[in-house]
């Protein structure tokens, strides 16, 4: 499954993927994606779409998008809504304040705002937005500097009552207030911001971001407001689709398509949708088997790029067993992640080598391996330092004062890539005497049922990334504060690490932030936080007259009122 991180993690159609948070959001999540390839693979420029201009784009149509699951929340802000699923329904649906091409350079979305600007330094950074003037949500009420006031107030704190995923820049800030008029913005930071391009990403109204339990419940199963090319219709739990309609109130370009309908599919029944025409296209993500379909498919159409995806193991700190970081660093040694790698992408021709970095994917500039002794592969010391924590050889299996160190490993059922990678892991610990415990739970349930929670010692899933790859990934690493994880499924920080996040997202320096972003890594690889294994390769299967989609690597996908099919 897919998590963005505001990274964004892709939840599902090849594992779960989570999104990022932070700068443009944070991270997203995915139950089995991952990203580019390195050398090798595409570029991390590389942009592969069917493009057609507008005009040749004929009106109307439905789109048939899959999910991997409906979003437990929609509200991507919220803990539970930073799901590559969510972004690809809001991002229809919502305010984005900069658009990103495939080289990641920011452009003004002119839907919604004329001018955003940096527009002082100093005495303190302070940015300027002007407003289009007809940017207005669905209810009927102006978008205004009351929107980004109230954003960045439930966004700024995770102990204020708002079950935020991150508050990445948002606690940056000083203040937020009107300029000449209610159209023009003035946010004023505390200290320097680099990446401030990625805040207010997707907006959403004060409405809802004026009081907590609203914030946190009011987008669960139902979209209240809008203000993009399209308008929430209807949510049928029981068919597990969600489906938009064009907005004929919108001030922009006119959708080609009439709607588009996004049904929750398992990542493993997707191939068989796209061939007998349920659903449009799919992510094949690191599975041979699905490209080799997908290919010898009529009318279906491969799409490749290099994006921020990356598979990656989650050790949960704080368990009796794995709260002991020389355990971690032990079982992470056994671990032979160039296998791993070579099982899952040797068969689909990209470059099949381990990830040597949580922070910038292989084909970025500042990607560098800071693993250390984790870098390869160490069996035999691996054995040395459980004896040396007093987990001795006993029979089989390995024990400590009669407990036996056996490792629960939760993946979501029905993602062939998840099932893949833990049983290489289940053999690679077997050989340490580790005894491990695979277990597959409802992919619906993956994420804010097990991983949410804790309830889990390893598990598998995707991270994507932002444009920002430093300031994305504070949500994921920063040290949890009481209950509030954040996107810290690990549960494991430093002060000094999150001290370290502070001093890169203040510098406007690219290199010396790039430096920073470097021992970063470095200390998250010491604290055995996770393990990288892949940069998952974009892979998207179309139908061949599908326009304006495909894949995008690290480009803002896609322009949903340009898309629809040619004849």
């Amino acid at each position: 499954m897919r998590r963005r991180s505001r990274l964004v993690a892709l939840a599902a159609a090849v594992g779960l993927i989570f999104t990022a948070c932070g700068s443009g959001g944070g991270s997203t999540k995915e139950n089995g994606a991952s990203a580019g390839s390195g050398k090798g693979g595409p570029s991390s420029t590389a942009y592969d779409i069917n493009a057609v201009s507008r005009e040749k784009v004929p009106q109307g149509g439905t789109l048939r998008w899959p999910l991997d699951q409906i979003p437990p929340n929609l509200n991507y802000n919220e803990v539970d809504g930073t799901l590559r699923d969510t972004t690809d329904i809001m991002n229809a649906l919502m305010p984005s304040i900069f658009t990103f091409d495939a080289a990641s350079v920011p452009t003004v979305n002119k839907n919604y705002a004329d001018s955003a600007e940096l527009t002082a330094k100093d005495p303190k950074q302070v940015i300027t937005y002007k407003l289009n003037p007809k940017a207005t949500w669905s209810d009927g009420t102006p978008i205004t500097e009351a929107d980004f006031e109230a954003q960045w107030k439930a966004d700024r704190d995770p102990n204020s009552g708002y079950k935020i995923s991150s508050a990445n820049g948002y606690e940056k800030i000083e203040s937020v207030a009107k300029g000449a008029d209610e159209r023009e913005v003035v946010v004023t930071y505390k200290e320097p911001y680099a990446d401030w391009k990625g805040l207010f990403s997707p907006l959403y109204p004060a409405s809802t971001n004026n009081d907590p339990k609203v914030f946190n419940e009011g987008w669960v199963g139902k979209v209240p407001v809008t203000a993009g090319a399209f308008k929430f219709e209807s949510l049928d739990e029981t068919a597990k689709t969600l489906t938009i309609v064009r907005d004929d109130k919108w001030w922009g370009d006119a959708a080609k398509l009439d709607r588009i309908i996004f049904r929750a599919i398992p990542a493993d029944a997707q191939i068989d949708a796209l061939i007998n025409g349920e659903i449009d296209f799919m992510d094949i993500g690191p599975d041979v088997n699905k490209l080799k379909r997908a290919t010898e498919a009529p009318g279906v159409k491969i799409h490749k790029a290099g994006g921020p995806q990356f598979r990656h193991v989650t050790i949960n700190g704080t368990g009796e067993i794995l709260k002991d970081q020389k355990v971690r660093q032990a079982l992470a040694m056994a671990i032979n992640r160039d296998q791993i790698a070579k099982t899952l992408l040797g068969p689909l021709g990209v470059d099949a080598t381990p990830l040597q970095n949580h922070i910038f994917m292989a084909n970025q500039k500042g990607y560098k391996d800071n693993a250390g002794v984790l870098s390869k592969p160490d069996v035999e010391g691996a054995k040395k330092l459980l004896d040396e924590a007093g987990w001795t050889v006993q029979g089989d299996t390995r024990k400590k004062d009669g407990k036996e160190l056996a490792i629960r490993f939760v993946i979501p059922t029905q993602v062939a890539s998840s099932q893949q990678e833990a049983s290489l892991i289940f053999n690679m610990l077997k050989a340490i005497n580790v005894k491990v415990n695979i277990d597959a739970v409802p992919s619906d349930d993956f994420f804010d049922k097990y991983i949410s929670t804790g309830n889990f010692d390893f598990t598998v899933f995707s991270w994507i990334g932002t444009p920002f790859p430093i300031s994305s990934a504070k949500s994921i690493y920063a040290l949890p504060k009481g209950s509030e994880i954040l996107q810290n499924y690990a549960r494991v920080g430093s002060p000094e690490l999150d001290a370290l996040f502070d001093k890169a997202t203040s510098e406007f320096d690219e290199q010396k932030a790039i430096d920073i972003g470097n021992e970063i890594d470095a200390a998250i690889w010491n604290e055995v936080h996770s393990l990288t294994l892949y940069q998952r390769p974009e892979i998207i299967a179309s139908k061949a007259t599908l326009a304006n989609y495909g894949a995008f690597g690290f480009a803002t996908p896609p322009r949903y009122e340009d898309m629809g099919f040619t004849k």
